[in-house]
C-alpha cells in the first residue's frame, strides 16, 4: 500500500509537483530518502527565509527542549515571549520609529488577516474592504473572500462587500482617481473600512507596487478615516531586503500582518503589529489556543538578534536579488523573444513567460534537474523564485544555471 495515495486527502498539492519522499534538509538543500539532493528555491513558500534547519536557531530549539521549557503557553507571560517582544522593539520597531503593539494571533498568516479585518471593522464601524487584483491573503473564509487571486476557484467565496482595484506598477492619474472614487463609494451598501495590500505581491506574480501609489493609498485613507493593512506574510521579515517590503514607500500602515518566516525556523507563528492608538481590543476579544508558541518566540528572538542587529543581511539580500534578476533577464533575452517579463523585489522574484503550459514545463524541468521552483500569477504563467535569503552565492548561481537549462529545454 502507498499510504500517500491511499490515506492522504486528494487536496494534497505540492507532493504532486515534486514527487519525491523528502527526509532531511540543511540550508538551501533538501534531500530525499534515496539521498538525492535538491536546491530549494521555494523555501516553504517563504516560511524558510533563513534556511532549512538554520544551525543558530536549531541550537536554540534544542536547548529549549533540553531545559524543559514551556512549549504551549496560550498568551501567558513567559521568559521567551518577553525576550521576543524586546527583540521586536529593539531591532524592528524602534529603528523604523513605529509606535506599535504586538498582537499574537495564532499559527497562520490567515489568522493574522482575520484579526486585522475584525479590528478594522471594530474601529471604523465599516465592513467593506478594498484589495487588489492578484492579492492573496489566506485560505480561511474571510481571508479567502478578499483574495482576488482566488477568484473562480471552488474554494473561494468572494463576498459582496469586497472590491479589487487593479495592480499598479507605474501609477497614473487615472489610477489615483479610481482609488479616490472607490474609497469614497459603498460596496453592497457598506462603506469601506479597510484597504489591504501586499506591497510586493507573492502569489500575484512577484509584483511590487509603485511606491508612489502606496503613498497615495496612505494619504487618501488618512483623509477619509480608512485603515491601511499591510499583508507582509510572504514579502516581510527581510524577503525583499528591508524587514518590511513597504519600507521607503510612505505607506505607513495601521496594521501589519506577519507570519511565515517570523519564527526564523519555519515554526507556526503569526503576529499583527497594531498602531498603539488603534489597540482597542477588549481582553480576550480575539483569542486562540495556539497564540503562545513559546518555542517560536525563542527562535524568533534569536533570529532577530542574529540577523537584524546590523544591515549586513539586508545588503546581502539586495545583492543576491540583483544577481537573480540579472540572471532572469539574461534568460528572458535569450529565450523569451520579447515575450518574457522579469519581476520582483529583493529575493521575491519571478519570470512571467506568458503561458501556463510553458511555466509548468519549466517548473517540471527544474525539478528534473534537482531544483525546486513554483509558479504563480494570473494563470500561473510566472515561474517564482523564493530562495532562502541566507543562501550561499555559489548555490544561488548553481540553481540559476539549472533554471536556465530548464527554460532552454522548455521553449
Amino acid at each position: 500500500m502507498n499510504p500517500f495515495e491511499e490515506l492522504e486527502s486528494n487536496v494534497r498539492y505540492y507532493c504532486r509537483r515534486w514527487p519525491a519522499v523528502f527526509s532531511s534538509a540543511s540550508g538551501s538543500t533538501i534531500t530525499d530518502e534515496n539521498g538525492v539532493e535538491y536546491l530549494d528555491f521555494f523555501a516553504g513558500a517563504g516560511a524558510l527565509s533563513y534556511g532549512h534547519n538554520n544551525p543558530v536557531l536549531v541550537e536554540v530549539a534544542i536547548e529549549h527542549f533540553r531545559a524543559g521549557k514551556l512549549l504551549h503557553s496560550l498568551d501567558t507571560f513567559t521568559v521567551e515571549k518577553r525576550r521576543f517582544l524586546e527583540a521586536m522593539q529593539r531591532y524592528v520597531l524602534e529603528p523604523r520609529q513605529l509606535d506599535m503593539v504586538i498582537q499574537t494571533v495564532g499559527p497562520t498568516g490567515a489568522t493574522a488577516v482575520e484579526a486585522a479585518l475584525q479590528l478594522a471593522q471594530r474601529i471604523t464601524g465599516n465592513r467593506a474592504v478594498v484589495g487588489f487584483e492578484g492579492g492573496y491573503h489566506g485560505m480561511t473564509y474571510r481571508a479567502a473572500s478578499i483574495s482576488a487571486s482566488m477568484a473562480g476557484r471552488a474554494t473561494s467565496a468572494h463576498l459582496k462587500d469586497f472590491v479589487a482595484l487593479p495592480y499598479v506598477a507605474n501609477v497614473t492619474d487615472e489610477d489615483v482617481q479610481l482609488l479616490k472614487d472607490t474609497l469614497r463609494s459603498t460596496v453592497d451598501g457598506q462603506k469601506i473600512g479597510a484597504v489591504i495590500i501586499e506591497p510586493t505581491q507573492g502569489e500575484g506574480g512577484a509584483r511590487p507596487f509603485d511606491p508612489a501609489y502606496l503613498r497615495c493609498i496612505r494619504e487618501e485613507c488618512s483623509e477619509i478615516g480608512i485603515l491601511v493593512i499591510a499583508d507582509e506574510v510572504q514579502a516581510g521579515v527581510g524577503r525583499t531586503g528591508p524587514f518590511f517590503s513597504f519600507e521607503g514607500s510612505s505607506l505607513d500602515p495601521d496594521i501589519v500582518c506577519l507570519s511565515k518566516s517570523i519564527s526564523g525556523l519555519g515554526l507556526p507563528m503569526a503576529i499583527n503589529l497594531v498602531r498603539r492608538d488603534l489597540d482597542t481590543w477588549a481582553p480576550g476579544e480575539f483569542s486562540g489556543t495556539f497564540r503562545g508558541n513559546n518555542l517560536a518566540f525563542a527562535t524568533s528572538a534569536a533570529m532577530l538578534e542574529t540577523y537584524w542587529a546590523d544591515s549586513e543581511l539586508e545588503k546581502g539580500t539586495e545583492q543576491r536579488g540583483l544577481i537573480v534578476r540579472n540572471s532572469l533577464q539574461h534568460i528572458a533575452d535569450e529565450f523569451g523573444h520579447g515575450r518574457f517579463v522579469v519581476r520582483g523585489n529583493g529575493l521575491l522574484c519571478g519570470l512571467d513567460v506568458g503561458s501556463t503550459q510553458v511555466a509548468e514545463t519549466i517548473a517540471q524541468g527544474a525539478f528534473e534537474r534537482q531544483l525546486i521552483v513554483e509558479t504563480c500569477g494570473a494563470g500561473d504563467t510566472t515561474v517564482k523564485l523564493l530562495t532562502p535569503i541566507v543562501i550561499d552565492e555559489n548555490e544561488l548561481l548553481d540553481g540559476l544555471e539549472r533554471l536556465n537549462d530548464a527554460v532552454a529545454h522548455a521553449v
